[in-house]
Formats: structure tokens, sequence, C-alpha cells
């Protein structure tokens, strides 16, 4: 790094340089530069120390991370809420629950606050290893220590709840969050609708889907598809297709998965008409099926010998 095309070096464009390296995997180049840096005149700061201490725990290397963290503190480079939130991430998920929150304790002994992201990788790393109402505790704490909850931070509790099947405690904890006056987004409907719907349960996700909608929540492409796959997977294929309608109509389309499925169904349930329907939607979508799964409609069509020849007119006057 020089001075020519009169170009001043500067440690925003040392950092620049540093996090490019790091993000193609120069981990050679990278750690050669941060070393340089006092030979290159550059006083490190705390996003200096950030970008090396993000590339070792990519790297799944803590004692490395380790390593620069001290650095940072000996150099008396303050950490900040970045520093701290990349450590505890990293030793909750490998299931270093204690540590992280030792690691949080030492931040808010040193004057340091976490915010919502901090605590909600705590409350993750809690779930993740049984430990729910602690997470619950670690939530209600955060207003004490002068940090808002958030969505996310509800949203980790109400995914463990689905996860184990607990989908009364789920629901309280939306009618807890209406209480506090905080809204639930799509991701938190999309994480009981898509409970119900491997559960079989595609009615109550769909009294769900409802339900946001009254309450202002637009559902997304990912709802209506959890929806109609839930309806097919319980071979309620005139419930899937009421839920196709709805979700073309707000400019959302289903995989070519779903098609099929639906296809399959109505043709095998007689649902003639719904079924040339699902096939006009594709054809006005360019969506088509290969050789093999038009084979096993018409195969699946012929089963009954003596409707074949009209429903094979059906079928092909309508794609």
């Amino acid at each position: 790094m020089g001075k020519s095309f009169n170009c001043v070096r500067t440690l925003q464009s040392f950092n620049t340089i540093l996090n490019v390296l790091v993000d193609n995997d120069r981990v050679c180049d990278a750690v050669k530069l941060f070393e340089d840096a006092p030979k290159l005149r550059f006083r490190l700061n705390s996003v200096s120390f950030n970008i090396m201490i993000k590339m070792w725990l990519e790297k799944g290397d803590w004692e490395n991370a380790k390593k620069v963290f001290d650095e940072m503190l000996e150099r008396e480079v303050e950490p900040t809420v970045v520093t701290y939130n990349s450590q505890i991430g990293f030793l909750c998920r490998r299931g270093d629950v204690d540590s992280a929150k030792r690691l949080f304790e030492d931040m808010r002994t040193k004057g340091r606050r976490g915010n919502e992201v901090t605590y909600a990788l705590l409350m993750e790393g809690l779930c993740a290893s049984g430990r729910f109402d602690e997470a619950k505790k670690v939530m209600f704490d955060m207003e004490y220590h002068g940090c808002k909850v958030h969505l996310k931070n509800y949203g980790v509790l109400l995914t463990d709840l689905a996860k184990r099947g607990l989908i009364d405690e789920a629901k309280s904890l939306l009618v807890e969050m209406k209480k506090r006056r905080i809204k639930p987004d799509v991701v938190m409907y999309n994480i009981l609708i898509g409970y119900f719907c491997k559960q079989g349960a595609a009615s109550d996700a769909y009294k769900l889907l409802v339900d946001m909608q009254v309450k202002g929540c637009k559902p997304n492409a990912a709802t209506y598809r959890m929806v109609v796959d839930g309806f097919c997977k319980i071979e309620d294929f005139i419930g899937g297709v009421k839920v196709l309608r709805a979700m073309m109509y707000s400019n959302h389309f289903p995989r070519i998965e779903t098609f099929y499925c639906l296809c399959i169904g109505l043709f095998r349930g007689g649902k003639i008409d719904e079924a040339c329907f699902v096939l006009e939607e594709m054809n006005k979508r360019k969506m088509s099926l290969d050789w093999d799964s038009w084979e096993t409609i018409v195969r699946e069509y012929c089963a009954d010998d003596e409707f074949v020849i009209a429903r094979f007119d059906d079928v092909f006057s309508c794609v």
C-alpha cells in the first residue's frame, strides 16, 4: 500500500482491503497484512480486529479468534457490541452456552450494553440446550438492562416452542406479545403455520393464514406455499385449490411440484374442472410438466375405463 497516484492511505482503506482478503478466503494474506499494520503506520481499530475475529470464527478456530480478541484488549482498543456478538454467537452454536454467558457478563462488567441481537443469540443457545425457561428469563432481563425487546427475541422462543410441539404455549406467547403491543410479523406466523402443516393440521394452518390477514399482516409466498402443500399432504386437494386461488390473487405462485401434486389429486378424485384450472394457471405462467409427470397423470386418469375418452378430451382441451 503506497501513495502512488496521489492516494492517501487511510485506515478505512486498510480495513476494506483486509475485509476483501477475508471474504476471498486469503487467510495467509489477511494475517500478514494485519500483522504488518504497525509497519505501515496504521493504528488498528475495532473494525480491524472484528474482521480478523470474524475470519477465525468462520473457520471454526476459537483459539485464534480468542488470541485476536486478547490482543485487542492489550492494545486498549475498545471492543464493540459486534465484537462480543460474533463470539457469543459462535460459542452458542457449538453448544458452549455457559462460556457465552460468562463472556456476556464480562461485556456488561466492562460497561458495554448488549443489543437485541446479543440477547437473541444467547436465547437461541439456551433453547438449543433445552433451557427454555432460562432463555425466557434472559429476554425479560433485557428491559431491566435498558434494551427493548424486539420481535427477533420473541421469534426465538416461538421457534423453540413450535419445534417441541408446544402450540398452546406458542399461542399464549402471541397473546403476550399483543398485550405488550408487539405485532407479530410474517416470519412468526410462518413458524406456526409450518408446524401445523407438518403435523397434518392444514385446516388450523388455514385459520392462522386468515387470522394474520385480519390482523393486518400480509402472507408471503412461503406462507401460501406451506398451506397449499399442507392441504396436499392430507389429500384435501379442494382446500389446496382454494388457497392456490388466494395465492395467485396476491401475485405469489407455487412450485411446479405443488402444481403437479394438485393435478394428480384432483384427477384422481374426479375433480376435472379444478384440475383444468390448475393446468390453465400453469400454462399462463409458462410452467410445464415433464414427460414422466404427464405419463403419471394420464395413467392415474385412465384408471376407470368408463370415463377414459371423456376425461382425455377435458385434459387436453385445457392446456
